[in-house]
């Protein structure tokens, strides 16, 4: 793999591979060969599992930060059905300055705060380490957190970053359908939602979105879902307990 810093591939494969973050507990249901967007797709760790989990599947991958989208590049180059796109997506097309962190890539985001962020890693931290039986081990992780923490949001790059609606990307590829539009895009969503547009949501069959946000926003996603006839479910891993991340998993109803 291809990163911008090991501990983020680690904990990327972790998330996605092992603990299949983006898959509810209920399962999704989903065609033969699917069509898959994987919007912030980050190193292309999620665009991976879905290559493997659908062999046939059709995916479209995008990244706006150009560091990270070389990365993402590198990554699936061997895969042919694999599309990459150096942007983000939101509610209308513009050039938007994203705040990048060098140091802990996938934190990244339009309206990123170092020091909230830098609180959310610490309570993950602090969550993991509660899950620990060994209290020797838990004691020792809790001791380094400030360590791993050292450094990783003190360094910041303002990105100037292109923005598209998704529908008119779809519209653009002849897309006429999305069997899975996976959404992790750092407090973006609900923008990334308001450019789908009425022709295009009734062709979205299952969508999983990382929500982050107090308990509005994650009524205002699960609103936008609802009212467009995909019923939700919301899942919060316990290493995010207390914390303000959710995993929210929507299916079409008919």
């Amino acid at each position: 793999m291809h990163g911008l810093n090991r501990h983020e591939t680690d904990y990327l494969y972790k998330e996605i591979f092992e603990d299949e973050s983006y898959i509810p507990v209920c399962g999704l249901v989903m065609p033969e060969k699917p069509v898959v967007f994987d919007v912030g797709a980050n190193i292309g760790m999620f665009s991976l599992y879905a290559a493997q989990k659908w062999p046939g599947s059709r995916l479209f991958s995008f990244e706006p930060v150009p560091r990270i989208f070389e990365a993402l590049s590198r990554n699936v180059a061997h895969l042919p059905n694999v599309q990459v796109f150096n942007m983000a997506l939101g509610d209308a097309p513009q050039k938007k300055e994203l705040t990048f962190y060098p140091q802990y890539s996938m934190m990244s985001g339009f309206d990123a705060d170092p020091a909230e962020d830098k609180a959310l890693v610490r309570s993950y931290i602090e969550n993991v380490a509660a899950g620990f039986e060994d209290q020797v081990r838990r004691a020792v992780l809790l001791e380094e957190a400030d360590d791993l923490l050292e450094g990783r949001f003190d360094e910041v790059e303002n990105v100037l970053c292109r923005i598209e609606r998704l529908d008119a990307v779809t519209g653009s590829l002849g897309i006429d359908r999305i069997d899975l539009l996976k959404i992790d895009v750092e407090g973006f969503e609900i923008k990334v939602l308001e450019g789908i547009g009425a022709g295009l949501w009734p062709k979205i069959r299952n969508a999983a979105v990382e929500v982050e946000g107090d308990a509005s926003e994650l009524a205002a996603v699960s609103e936008l879902f609802a009212r467009n006839g995909m019923r939700t479910v919301v899942e919060q891993p316990a290493e995010y307990q207390g914390t303000t991340v959710y995993n929210l998993f929507a299916m079409r109803t008919a």
